[in-house]
């Protein structure tokens, strides 16, 4: 009896063991793989914004050549206007000096021999104030051409101090853009990294919905904005996308709402003031969501606390949960 009862209290004990072992095991693996879905959600966050940083360093390099090409078409119609000057010039002195050989070959020794060949006072007083208003005209529109000139050339060389000033700021944005490319580089590798160890620790059958590329377990409403940039699930993400083979967040709400005859701002903390605000509790399907203050990233939502986006650089538009740390209200535009 004896023997019994230690042989049953042996196995308790074993089976206590085993159970509180694998209990611990699990309790460890949760808070394990919770962890590392943290960092992965802050990670995600950081390579947003990056995203953001570099499409607006974009547009900016975009804008800058427009004006440095808006600015030379400026100079060279300036360098025109500025021949066109100096042509009339020219012609005016070129008037004068064929007035005054006409004079001389006629027996006149310039103005003077015309002055000295009056007949009488009263010519001579006549002849004295025409050449005087001849002499003035002439010397006004030298000096109207030349000033002329004057305003051109000085038009000219602050065409050129912007053009100058807008060469070193493309080569600032390039620069700027080259460190952003290189940061968001070294952000997706460690992103892969930790997302590989997110799957380690997951089942197949555990997958999380911010990590799918396709519906998830979102309800996609009727919503006619949601059901058309439902279209465009899988799309591929690409800095400065503008649709349809590929998009950027701004870009993918840009080419959505613009189907619906609504021009959105083309960088997300410009679409965060569009529209009228919307409270969390009031979201509705086609509203834009925003996330980060000022909003570095934007969807929209399709309802069940989801939304749709094109979120970052090697991903897809896809749908995924507002649930985040960084969700800084939305907007209705339509």
């Amino acid at each position: 009896m004896n023997r019994r009862m230690v042989s049953i209290a042996l196995a308790l004990t074993l089976a206590l063991g085993v159970s509180g072992n694998a209990l611990a095991s699990t309790t460890d693996d949760s808070a394990s793989l919770k962890q590392i879905q943290d960092q992965r959600q802050e990670l995600e966050i950081k390579t947003e914004q990056l995203d953001n940083q570099i499409t607006q360093a974009m547009q900016q390099i975009q804008d800058n050549k427009d004006k440095i090409a808006e600015i030379a078409k400026e100079i060279e119609q300036n360098q025109a206007d500025l021949d066109e000057a100096q042509g009339q010039i020219e012609n005016q002195q070129e008037s004068f000096n064929q007035r005054a050989k006409s004079m001389y070959i006629n027996g006149n020794d310039g103005y003077l021999g015309v002055i000295l060949d009056s007949q009488n006072l009263n010519d001579f007083v006549a002849r004295v104030d025409n050449i005087k208003k001849i002499m003035g005209y002439d010397k006004q529109v030298v000096d109207d051409l030349n000033n002329k000139k004057d305003l051109i050339e000085s038009k000219k060389q602050t065409l050129c101090d912007q053009n100058n000033q807008l060469i070193s700021l493309k080569a600032d944005n390039e620069k700027k853009l080259a460190q952003l490319s290189s940061d968001k580089s070294q952000e997706t590798e460690l992103l892969a990294s930790l997302t590989q160890k997110e799957k380690q620790l997951t089942s197949e059958n555990e997958v999380s919905e911010s990590t799918s590329l396709s519906r998830g377990g979102a309800s996609v409403s009727s919503n006619a904005v949601v059901a058309y940039a439902s279209n465009f699930l899988g799309t591929p993400y690409e800095w400065g996308g503008n649709g349809p083979s590929s998009f950027d967040c701004s870009g993918f709400t840009c080419y959505v709402f613009a189907h619906f005859g609504v021009s959105l701002p083309r960088v997300a903390s410009d679409q965060q003031n569009v529209g009228t605000a919307v409270s969390k509790d009031n979201l509705q399907p086609g509203d834009l969501v925003f996330f980060g203050s000022t909003a570095y990233h934007v969807g929209i939502y399709v309802g069940n606390g989801s939304y749709i986006n094109a979120p970052k650089t090697g991903d897809v538009v896809k749908i995924s949960s507002i649930d985040r740390s960084d969700y800084s209200g939305a907007r209705r535009v339509l």
